[in-house]
């Protein structure tokens, strides 16, 4: 100590001494900012009630951070990760995304303004095309807040750190290619009695028409004529292909016959086909 005070005058070793103070909290103070990456992980487990394992990640921002003491610089980013994460999906339904979340810590790059729209786009994209009959597909999921990249930002197990937002949600994406309505019109019922000009003399004039079935007809609109003018309108639901009636007199009648969808869309009338009674 003595030949390290002869080297030194006192003023010199005093400027050394508060020197060496300022170095010191070097060794405890807050390490260099840190950052984590964030997104959204979506796991699909249901497709129409079938079992699917599908990943799905969307919305991708960087959250900034410092550690404190020994601490890894990113545990701070991670737990603002996390945080905001969470936040932002309680409150997807505002569309409003966080971009400072509590005790100012901020977060950079979010891409995802409204979550329940990007989600369902990127579910329904990434799943692409699904069969089906009803114009929609059920999408059962579960989703996570996903983090990652350096040291501190996943879990001493993973490289990433998960947590759990939701479990067992449902989603619908737009059925393509699988089963659709067919818009062609239907086709004009073909006409089997009576024939054209077929006379009748029997009375009471129990009159009986039929005709083939036509394919995606659910009902048949039957149009009788007396003498030129529209004298009834029966109909025939289901599988008939027939009605009787008892016509209202002697002359001349007409008839023809119109298919109609499930939804009672008109499909292409047969031509009218005409009969007489004598008597």
């Amino acid at each position: 100590m003595k030949m390290f005070g002869e080297k030194f005058s006192p003023a010199q070793l005093l400027i050394l001494f508060a020197a060496l103070l300022c170095l010191l909290p070097l060794g405890t103070a807050q390490a260099a900012p840190g950052s984590c990456n964030a997104r959204y992980e979506v796991v699909v487990t249901q497709v129409n009630g079938m079992p699917m394992n599908q990943v799905i990640q969307f919305g991708a921002f960087q959250s900034q951070g410092r550690g404190r003491g020994q601490l890894d610089a990113n545990i701070s980013a991670k737990q603002n990760a996390e945080q905001c994460m969470q936040s932002h999906w309680n409150g997807r339904m505002n569309g409003t995304a966080p971009y400072q979340c509590t005790d100012q810590r901020r977060i950079s790059g979010y891409t995802v303004q409204n979550v329940e729209s990007t989600l369902q786009q990127e579910v329904c994209q990434s799943l692409g095309p699904r069969a089906c009959d009803r114009g929609q597909s059920n999408i059962q999921y579960s989703i996570f807040a996903v983090v990652d990249g350096g040291p501190g930002c996943g879990t001493r197990m993973s490289p990433a750190a998960r947590t759990l937002l939701a479990s067992g949600a449902i989603t619908q994406c737009e059925c393509r290619g699988g089963h659709r309505p067919d818009r062609r019109p239907m086709p004009a019922p073909q006409q089997v009695s009576p024939t054209q000009s077929t006379v009748f003399y029997h009375i009471p004039r129990r009159t009986l028409l039929t005709w083939q079935p036509v394919e995606r007809a659910e009902s048949y609109l039957v149009e009788i004529k007396y003498n030129g003018g529209v004298w009834n309108t029966l109909s025939a639901a289901g599988d008939a292909t027939f009605v009787s009636f008892d016509f209202p007199g002697p002359g001349q009648g007409e008839w023809r016959v119109i298919p109609q969808s499930r939804r009672g869309r008109e499909g292409t009338p047969s031509p009218w086909s005409g009969f007489s009674y004598q008597r």
